[in-house]
């Protein structure tokens, strides 16, 4: 190991992994990592590469264009090791070793993170689907379905498998929200499914980590099952009462997981937790309550369901404000620019564009604009820009203080431009008695 590589990877272990880490433990960054890459090439070059980018992201701040390879040498250097990685990878495959097989899918982990640090969200998907590929040995929902239903067997020990079937079966439900083409991000519009393992499954928590395990597939079959409903809900042959019947045994699912973390959680004494523990707690429940109006909401084809919900967005600002109040407590001002779970963004940013209530609306703006960084593909600068241009949109149909249903955006798609500074925002006006909404773009710098 060269010395700017043994630099990288004690950056990687010393700050990399504990930041990463700060909503919840992890023992695939916190262990696995770091044991892998003492005997695995390939592992040891891909962390390093993601030292180094992290390591310059935090001193320079994360990118809002592309980079000038020539003038940045950390970044050079990290995409060296990238590379290195690869071939170390290829040449490992030769082997036929079946712990080949675990070295790839950490490297994968490890590539995803690297991809998403970039803004990369195209290259980090699919890095994703050739790990559900390589774990499952089948593609596409198939892999989904077969890696989410082997997270939920019990198993009391912890395996390197294991730990990276949790993985991968976490980033799996964060890219739910995502569709990516080219340079054309598109929100909540990757397709439903239905996991029967899933909808069955009873719940007893015995740890944080597997509060977490259980409700990772949930939220995913949740968000999916919305983008299922939305075209369906706008074609007059659709059976509606069966869409109720499945929406019904997924609210019943997420009141069975909620109630079963209330009387988990019943056993913790307050005082007796560490701050990262009560942030764990906070993070549940902030997901909960995410989830349950996202059930409450998604039959719906107006735009005004969301004015019944205020006082939930309430919530979900001041829980994220409690949490970001707690990681600054416990790491400092300057917070991580990455995060591996799914944490604040995504609630900050559905208020951001959901919420019609100003002073909530700003506020969740706030939020997002006080902690620029990345919770695996959710980008906290995206959101901001996003729904500021969302916010300029609607108010333009405001009347006496009130946004009515025909102003509100109902869909959203960002296309950024080729030369990294402006974008194109595609979003849909809300209609609930169109067939099919007009699509409408609109050209801004993207800051």
């Amino acid at each position: 190991m060269s010395s700017d590589e043994r630099r990288c990877f004690t950056y990687f272990q010393t700050h990399t992994v504990p930041r990463m880490v700060g909503f919840f433990d992890s023992e695939l960054w916190q262990r696995l990592a770091l044991q892998m890459s003492q005997a695995e090439t390939a592992v040891c070059h891909a962390v390093v590469a993601l030292g180094a980018l992290h390591q310059d992201i935090e001193a320079r701040g994360m990118p809002l264009q592309k980079i000038d390879l020539d003038r940045n040498d950390h970044h050079r250097f990290a995409l060296e090791q990238y590379s290195k990685a690869i071939a170390a990878i290829q040449k490992r495959l030769q082997s036929n070793d079946p712990q080949a097989r675990l070295a790839v899918l950490m490297c994968c982990v490890a590539f995803i993170f690297f991809e998403f640090l970039q803004g990369n969200r195209g290259k980090a998907f699919a890095h994703l689907q050739n790990g559900l590929h390589v774990l499952a040995n089948h593609k596409g929902d198939e892999a989904r379905t077969l890696v989410m239903s082997k997270v939920l067997q019990p198993v009391r020990e912890s395996t390197a498998e294991r730990e990276l079937l949790r993985a991968f079966a976490q980033l799996d439900a964060q890219s739910a929200h995502f569709r990516v083409s080219g340079s054309v991000t598109t929100l909540g519009a990757q397709n439903g499914y239905l996991n029967t393992d899933i909808l069955n499954q009873g719940f007893d928590f015995q740890s944080l980590e597997d509060v977490k395990d259980k409700l990772d597939p949930l939220g995913s079959v949740i968000f999916r099952f919305r983008t299922t409903c939305r075209p369906l809900l706008r074609n007059p042959l659709t059976d509606v009462l069966q869409l109720s019947v499945e929406h019904h045994k997924l609210r019943t699912q997420l009141m069975k997981h909620i109630s079963a973390f209330e009387a988990f959680s019943a056993k913790f004494h307050a005082s007796k937790m560490t701050a990262k523990e009560a942030r764990s707690m906070d993070m549940i429940r902030l997901h909960h309550i995410v989830l349950m109006v996202d059930l409450e909401t998604m039959l719906s084809l107006s735009e005004l369901v969301y004015d019944y919900f205020l006082p939930q967005f309430r919530t979900f600002v001041d829980l994220c404000e409690r949490i970001i109040n707690s990681m600054r407590a416990e790491y400092g001002k300057d917070l991580s620019k990455i995060v591996t779970d799914m944490g604040i963004i995504p609630p900050l940013g559905w208020t951001s564009l959901r919420c019609r209530d100003f002073p909530t609306r700003q506020r969740a703006l706030s939020l997002l604009d006080s902690w620029p960084h990345c919770e695996g593909p959710y980008d906290s600068r995206f959101f901001a820009t996003l729904a500021r241009q969302v916010v300029a949109i609607e108010s333009e149909g405001e009347v006496a203080g009130f946004i009515p249903e025909y102003a509100r955006v109902r869909d959203t798609s960002l296309e950024m431009l080729g030369d990294g500074h402006h974008a194109v925002l595609c979003y849909t006006l809300s209609d609930p008695e169109k067939v099919e909404l007009e699509v409408h773009r609109r050209l801004f710098l993207f800051r």
